[in-house]
C-alpha cells in the first residue's frame, strides 16, 4: 500500500495501481479537468483494477466509460481494457 500526496491536476502517474479510492473530489471539478483525472486515473490502473468514485460522481460519460464495468450499483468501477 503507498500513501503519497498527488496534485490531480498537475502530477503524472507514479505507479500502476489495483485499486484507486476518489471520493467526492471530481465533483468539484469542471467537465475537462474531470476529463483529464479520468485520463490519468485510466493510465494508472493495471488491467482489471478498481476505480471507487464518490456517490455524486460517474465514470459513465468520460471518455475511457467504454474500458469499465460497474459493480453492482455501488460508485465501483472495473478495468476492462487496457489504456488507450
Amino acid at each position: 500500500m503507498i500513501f503519497s500526496t498527488h496534485n490531480l491536476v498537475s502530477d503524472f502517474s507514479f505507479n500502476e495501481f489495483q485499486l484507486i479510492l476518489c471520493r467526492n473530489v471530481l465533483i468539484y471539478f469542471e467537465r475537462d479537468l474531470q476529463s483529464k483525472v479520468f485520463q490519468l486515473f485510466d493510465y494508472s490502473l493495471e488491467k482489471f483494477g478498481f476505480l471507487a468514485l464518490g456517490s455524486k460522481e460517474s465514470l459513465r460519460f468520460s471518455p475511457i466509460a467504454g474500458r469499465y464495468k460497474q459493480v453492482g450499483k455501488e460508485k465501483i468501477w472495473r478495468k476492462t481494457h487496457e489504456a488507450g
